[in-house]
């Protein structure tokens, strides 16, 4: 094999990305989209577009984010938009007790605002879901923040459980 083959070889992921690691690529994607459109009013139509096209193979802190999984972005993505006036009394309804006029800033909203239309459409078990959302959480967040984060879920998830 010759010096430039290798050196292709390993600049080449060793494995394809796990359909867990898609999902919670299109989770983080989904999250990043919603903030962008509560920030500058972008369609979520351009925002899809964008997300698939432009931005699924960043490099974030050096490394190749996977490839997320389109049809899961789709769903959120359409699914927080159409639902957005379902949702925002949801979960602005379950903050802590005293809570209630907490402003809550425009990323954990995106963060929560995700979750809570995949917990109301659940197509994947609500530990999952929530687990994967407080995992993006810690990303930003300290443990105060997602704990808050993981309380609002809880209930959430209780409020539409079949």
């Amino acid at each position: 094999m010759s010096e430039s083959a290798a050196q292709d070889d390993l600049s080449k992921p060793a494995t394809k990305p796990s359909p867990k690691m898609k999902s919670l690529c299109a989770r983080l994607a989904a999250v990043q989209a919603i903030y962008q459109n509560s920030q500058n009013k972008q369609p979520i139509k351009d925002l899809i577009n964008e997300y698939l096209v432009y931005r699924s193979d960043m490099i974030i802190d050096g490394e190749a984010m996977s490839k997320p999984d389109g049809v899961l972005l789709k769903n959120i993505l359409l699914g927080v938009d159409a639902r957005k006036n379902d949702l925002t009394p949801i979960v602005k309804e379950h903050l802590k007790k005293g809570d209630e006029q907490r402003r809550i800033e425009p990323l954990m909203m995106a963060i929560l605002m995700c979750a809570s239309y995949e917990l109301m459409v659940q197509d994947v078990d609500a530990p999952i879901i929530i687990n994967d959302y407080l995992n993006i959480g810690h990303n930003y967040y300290g443990p105060k923040e997602v704990g808050l984060m993981n309380a609002i879920l809880d209930k959430i998830a209780g409020v539409f459980k079949i």
